[in-house]
Formats: structure tokens, sequence, C-alpha cells
């Protein structure tokens, strides 16, 4: 299995929007000093946002009105979840022991890790308060404290919960990235999203995320102490830069014959490398049956764990506290002969990814009653068909084992009632060429189009099943503003430019 990038099924793991992770008040022994400070620390928040129509890109949707948590960490920055403060439009921030609320804006938003970092302008806001410390990993079964504004009231709210599992999972804001999290054992209501889960004082993680009830009681989940300090230290040059990507898929190396076969002595543990992802860091470093045994000195089983205090995680949490521009050391085995390799860590350098898109506007255009998107995970998930889903995560899959790419597909959405369109009908088509001619990505398609020389553009789509659609240029041109004027489109296009 790959062991970065991972292409996993629907999971199973939601956002609750504003998520508690207890429902159990603290006990009578919580002193007078400490909720003080959570009062003086913790914050509620108040989003109202625009979420994207990717089914009718040009049209914004009404404002929404959603809440979370935070915590202030010092330095004028709250740390909250990212989906919180993603499309949002206005935040407003309040202290449980001040009644007015203040305006604050977003300084780092890290999707993949679902973490966020807020701030407020007006230096009043902040008179009093008392940072947050982060402190260690929580133990398993040991007890943990939630501390937010969870849905059903306005006063701070402190509930309990013990430790149940620690494990690296996909985080669902993102739903494709896994990271290290933790789990607890508490109820699951809506409110505490971005809060801090506290320990002996201490916030030990950020309440983010749970089950969904049909699937299971009582679970909730908190992002752990590795994960906020590596975004914290991340974001102290002033940009986010993301999580590198060792970029191996690789096996177990349990199996008695395959162990035989490569060499391995007994006793001496790893994993066998199958091959190493083009866009990542691995790529050129690494070959196929290389034996991989340790990163930076630590051993790792044949099972793909490392043993991490009582508990057995991934071992590509050895690379999680890393940052884009570190280095590491893989001790191989080759051809029978151990070696070590020094690898610089990279992030994931295709543009094809299967994550969610936040805070962008979607690509669209409107030409001639046809409707053309860029293929992404946001489009796929406004009601699209499984086979599209089915067709994304394949092309994924191609791009990370192959690095056959095209920075984006482009898919012909649907097409607008109109005479010039009379007869016609596509619903969800790859565009495979453009006269012949592959887009790289869609503004490569646009141009395609806009600068070809001939009045009657020819765009082929994948699938022997599809007919070729013919874009007759000159009919367009009397054609496109009546159609925009018809179906309310201000605006024809959207398109991103390109770094």
């Amino acid at each position: 299995m790959p062991q970065t990038k991972r292409l996993r099924g629907p999971a199973l793991l939601v956002l609750l929007g504003l998520l508690a992770l207890g429902t159990v008040p603290s006990q009578a022994d919580q002193t007078t000093s400490e909720l003080d400070t959570y009062r003086a620390s913790v914050i509620q928040i108040f989003v109202v946002g625009q979420s994207e129509s990717y089914a009718t890109p040009w049209q914004r949707p009404s404002p929404e009105r959603w809440g979370g948590s935070g915590f202030f960490i010092g330095d004028g920055r709250i740390m909250t979840n990212a989906h919180v403060v993603a499309n949002a439009k206005r935040i407003l921030v309040k202290r449980a022991d001040v009644v007015k609320k203040f305006v604050a804006r977003v300084l780092f938003a890290g999707h993949d890790c679902d973490l966020g970092m807020i701030t407020v302008d007006d230096p009043a806001f902040f008179e009093g308060m008392k940072p947050l410390e982060i402190g260690e990993r929580a133990a398993m079964r040991s007890k943990v404290q939630t501390v937010g504004y969870p849905t059903g009231g306005e006063k701070l709210s402190v509930t309990e919960g013990i430790v149940s599992r620690i494990e690296v999972r996909t985080y669902a804001h993102s739903g494709a990235d896994a990271h290290l999290m933790i789990q607890t054992d508490a109820a699951i209501n809506p409110g505490n999203s971005g809060g801090p889960v506290v320990q002996d004082g201490k916030v030990v993680g950020v309440a983010f995320q749970g089950y969904n009830a049909m699937f299971a009681q009582s679970t909730g989940y908190m992002i752990p102490p590795s994960v906020i300090n590596h975004f914290l230290v991340d974001v102290s040059d002033g940009t986010y830069h993301g999580y590198p990507e060792l970029g191996i898929y690789d096996a177990r190396l349990e199996n008695d014959s395959l162990r035989e076969y490569l060499g391995v002595p007994d006793g001496a543990t790893g994993v066998v490398i199958l091959k190493a992802m083009p866009y990542a860091s691995c790529v050129g470093l690494v070959q196929r049956n290389d034996v991989l045994h340790a990163i930076d000195g630590v051993s790792i089983n044949s099972d793909g764990t490392i043993k991490v205090g009582d508990e057995f995680l991934d071992y590509t949490i050895l690379v999680e506290d890393k940052q884009i521009g570190d280095e590491v050391t893989l001790t191989i085995r080759r051809d029978g002969q151990v070696k070590d390799v020094k690898v610089p860590l990279t992030g994931w350098e295709a543009r094809m990814t299967p994550a969610t898109i936040y805070d962008k506007r979607p690509e669209y255009w409107v030409v001639g009653g046809y409707i053309f998107v860029p293929m992404t995970s946001n489009y796929i998930g406004w009601g699209r068909s499984e086979e599209l889903a089915y067709y994304m995560n394949t092309y994924y899959r191609t791009v990370a084992e192959e690095g056959k790419t095209r920075e984006q597909l482009v898919i012909l959405s649907r097409v607008l009632k109109h005479p010039s369109t009379r007869y016609i009908s596509y619903r969800d088509e790859i565009v495979a060429t453009v006269d012949g001619k592959a887009p790289n990505d869609f503004a490569h398609f646009v141009e395609l189009v806009e600068k070809s020389e001939k009045n009657l553009v020819r765009i082929e789509f994948e699938g022997v099943n599809v007919a070729p659609l013919i874009l007759d240029k000159k009919k367009i041109a009397e054609v496109q503003d009546e159609i925009m004027k018809q179906q309310g489109i201000t605006e024809d296009r959207y398109v991103e430019e390109q770094k």
C-alpha cells in the first residue's frame, strides 16, 4: 500500500462542522483558576461564509452561518480548524469573559491537516488573555477535557473523555491526506470544532471530526500535538507549505519466500519498496524491490510500523515530523547490500490530486451553451456519477504510479437548452483532444479552442461511444450573448492564471 497520498474509498470519518468530543461534565475538582484560564483563552467563533457551487459555477450561493471554537496561543494568534474558517467571508470572535464580538481574519489555513490560525487586529481583544501551552501526546486510557462552545448554549463548556485509540487515518476535511489522530470514546455533539482538548492544563489536541452516528457511537477525534507543532513551525516563515511526501508504494515483508528472494536475513525487518511515486521525494533515489529497513536510524517493523512509546504506529509518522526542505536518511537493502540514501523532502508536485479544494473560485467556461469545467473532487461531490469518481481515482492512481499526466482533466459538464444546441446531449464527458491535441490543463483547453484558426473546432471525448462535439465558432459568436442573458450568466468564464 502506498505510504503517501493513498487512495481510499468513501471516508467513514465525517466533519461535524462544530465538534464536541464529550458530554460527560468534568468533575467538581476542576479548579476555579483553570476555568478562569479557559474563559480568557478559549474563543467562540462566528462565521458567515459562502461555499461554491460546482454545478452552476457562475452563481454564488447564498451566504451561510456556522461557528466553532478556537484558543489563544500567544502573539495575537488563535488556533482553530481549517474547516471552521474555510470559505469564510466574515469572522467574528468572542471571549467568554467579554460581551463584545470582535472582527477576525485568517492568517493561515492548512487544509491538508485541518488546522487554521486567525487573529484580531484590535489589541483590546487580547487584553488579559492567557495563552494555552501545547503539551505532549496524551497516553492511552488517560482522561482529557474538551473545552469549547457546543451547540445548544452560549456558555463555555468543559467535558471529559478517555483516549481510546491512536493511529494514522484520513482527515475528512481534505478527504485525501492521512495524519496521526487520537480517538476518544466520549460522545460527539456539534459545537467544539477547533477547540482545545486539554490534559493537566496543556493542549493535547484540537477537536475536529468524528464518525457518522450510523457507523459508531461515542467516537470523536482530535488532532495531536505533533501535527499542531508541525503546523506552527511551518507557518513561522509567513507561508504555509504543507507536508512533505516521501512517495513510496510498499508491501509488508512478512512472507518467508519473499524475504529469501530479497536476501533479507533472519532478524532483519522492514518493508519492500514497490515503486517511488514520480511527483514526490524518493523518485530516482530508490528502486523496486529495495528493502526499507529504517528512516533516520529508526527501525521499521515488517508490518510497516514503528514503536512509539507503548504504541505501534505507521512508519510514515517519521516523515510527518519533517518540513518540506528537510532531509531524511533511508537505510535500504539493494541486491543484498545495505546502504544509506539521503532524501531531500518535497511536497506532492503534481497538480492532479483527489483532495477537496477550499477558498478558491471554481473554474468554468460557458461557450455556445456548452459548460466546460476541470475535473475536481469538488465537482464530483455535487451528485456526479460513480463512474466519473472512479475515472478520476483511476487517473490519479496513474499519475501517482506512472507520472503520465495532464495537469487537469477537462469535462463537458452539460448542455444548456437553446435552439443552437438542439439534438445534442452530453453529460460529464471527459475531453480527450481539441483538433487532435490533448489539453494539458483547463486554461490550455480554453486556449486551444479560442486560438484555433479553424471555424469548426473538433472536440473528441474519452470512450468510443461518445460522439465528437463540433464547435462552430461563427454561430457561437452569434448566439453567445443571447444564451448568457437567457441563463442569467453575467460572466462567461473564470480561468485561474497559472504561476
